[in-house]
């Protein structure tokens, strides 16, 4: 059986006591191209031999700009094809935001089971409330309440940056951001071309914000900032992903 656990944030994907889905797929592609075999028996022959798996960094395996929905897809429905005929229990932790895309343009969530944790069941709706007064506060000037002050700064500096019609490969970044998991500089730029020094100069920007955060080489929103970059996706781009993801919670 295969479950898909849903879960809000990044921190899924620093979890030592699961398997690196990332990990996973590249053995089982280079099984494919050495032993001329499937990619399900590949895979088969890549995962561990263990009757119950829990498997993280799914997120990492959906990259548009590269393979597409392709990757993603061949590995979770491997994994269900492969949990099914061995009796195998395996869970995935997906962030929400992306399996909610993905369901959305695939109907992936008719194939699979899905559940949420409370703690990320209340981190969702918390940021849900949060995303609401950020609109009250936008729209009608009213007060952010004081649960999510800290919001207020950052904020108001995205704002004051997204804004300017000349901004658009700072909004993209900031969308990208939002539903990938933490990304390495080269990543982005295959994403949103351009220079090497025109992204240092856009994460210079962004940084100053505080809502994007870098960290051993990887770019990504701060965790506790979510809320603010999902109302700017929302407001800029017009892709409510809170809303999006509401029927899965």
């Amino acid at each position: 059986m295969l479950r898909v656990e849903l879960v809000t944030g990044f921190d899924h994907l620093y979890d030592g006591g699961t398997v690196d889905a990332r990990s996973l797929h590249a053995q089982a592609v280079k099984l494919t191209e050495q032993e001329e075999i499937g990619y399900l028996d590949a895979l088969a022959s890549s995962l561990p031999a263990s009757k119950q798996l829990c498997i993280s960094s799914v997120d990492s395996l959906f990259k548009r700009y590269e393979a597409g929905f392709g990757p993603v897809k061949d590995f979770l429905l491997g994994l269900k094809l492969i949990s099914n005929q061995n009796g195998m229990i395996i869970k995935v932790r997906v962030n929400i935001f992306v399996f909610a895309f993905l369901a959305h343009a695939k109907n992936l969530d008719l194939i699979f089971h899905t559940e949420i944790e409370a703690m990320h069941k209340s981190r969702f709706l918390s940021w849900q409330n949060a995303v609401h007064n950020l609109v009250l506060f936008e729209s009608k000037g009213r007060k952010i309440t004081c649960e999510h002050k800290m919001l207020v700064a950052p904020y108001l500096k995205l704002r004051k940056i997204l804004e300017r019609d000349s901004t658009r490969n700072e909004l993209a970044l900031l969308a990208l951001l939002t539903f990938s998991c933490p990304m390495q500089e080269k990543e982005i730029l295959k994403v949103l071309g351009g220079s090497d020094s025109g992204l240092k100069a856009l994460l210079f920007t962004l940084l100053d914000t505080g809502v994007v955060t870098m960290s051993c080489g990887l770019v990504t929103i701060e965790q506790v900032y979510i809320p603010i970059a999902v109302f700017f996706v929302r407001a800029k781009l017009g892709v409510d992903l809170i809303q999006l993801s509401q029927r899965w919670v």
